[in-house]
């Protein structure tokens, strides 16, 4: 370690090597500030100066009222284009693996009747499903189908095969299209829960209605990714022509 660095940058960097060696895991609490300023020799000034650079790389997030904690890996999202979440992971080679918490026959609510077209309190089936990213909650999705199509799809193994493939493959519906939006909310006690978060916690809420080829809504999708845990991303492109006349 660089004797010529200041005290708080080397105490950083050993923060940093014993959280890249995994001796505290993803979302896990750090020991608190006390306790490491005295394992390290120095006031809490200094340790919170190291931690101050620990969080401004994304390594650390302090909640207030509870502490510190190693920051869960963030995966970037491109707003701009439909792409399956789970794949995406896969193929940049991260460890995914889904977990159905539930899925079952549910009676439609208003946001779920209005989003596949059908009558209020029509029966529709319901799959609850965990998205773990190297063995740490990364998102909670539920999705809603139209009786018609769910309860086929509930006979399915949906842990090891995706609901599109599914629908695809077994049912011969083929997604089309999609309407999405995206909102920050604060985590309901459930949700947090199985997200491993303190209840309130900020997040992401997507909702997504799926068409097949005849403009149908086949899938309506609400999930739920922690605000530490997801970063939306976009690829701008400028026009210089349109910019010179506005400069």
């Amino acid at each position: 370690m660089n004797a010529r660095l200041p005290r708080y940058h080397r105490i950083a960097e050993a923060l940093r090597e014993r959280i890249r060696a995994a001796e505290w895991a993803a979302g896990a609490p750090l020991p608190n500030q006390r306790r490491l300023a005295r394992e390290f020799g120095v006031t809490l000034m200094t340790l919170r100066q190291a931690l101050e650079l620990l969080e401004r790389d994304d390594l650390i997030t302090r909640r207030h009222g509870l502490g510190t904690f190693v920051a869960a890996p963030s995966i970037d999202y491109d707003i701009l284009q439909w792409r399956r979440l789970a794949g995406d992971l896969s193929a940049q080679g991260e460890s995914v693996a889904t977990r159905v918490l539930d899925a079952r026959p549910a009676v439609a609510d208003r946001r779920v009747s209005a989003a596949l077209g059908v009558a209020a309190r029509a029966r529709v089936v319901m799959v609850e499903r965990l998205r773990l990213v190297g063995g740490h909650p990364m998102s909670l999705q539920r999705s809603f189908l139209p009786a018609r199509l769910g309860e086929e799809v509930l006979t399915s193994d949906l842990a090891a095969t995706p609901l599109s493939q599914v629908l695809e493959f077994k049912l011969g519906v083929v997604i089309a299209r999609a309407r999405e939006a995206v909102s920050a909310v604060r985590l309901g006690g459930r949700e947090a829960r199985a997200l491993g978060c303190p209840g309130g916690a900020p997040a992401f809420e997507s909702e997504r209605v799926s068409f097949d080829a005849a403009g149908q809504p086949v899938v309506f999708d609400r999930v739920f990714i922690p605000g530490d845990r997801f970063r939306i991303t976009r690829e701008l492109h400028y026009d210089a022509a349109s910019l010179g006349a506005n400069e």
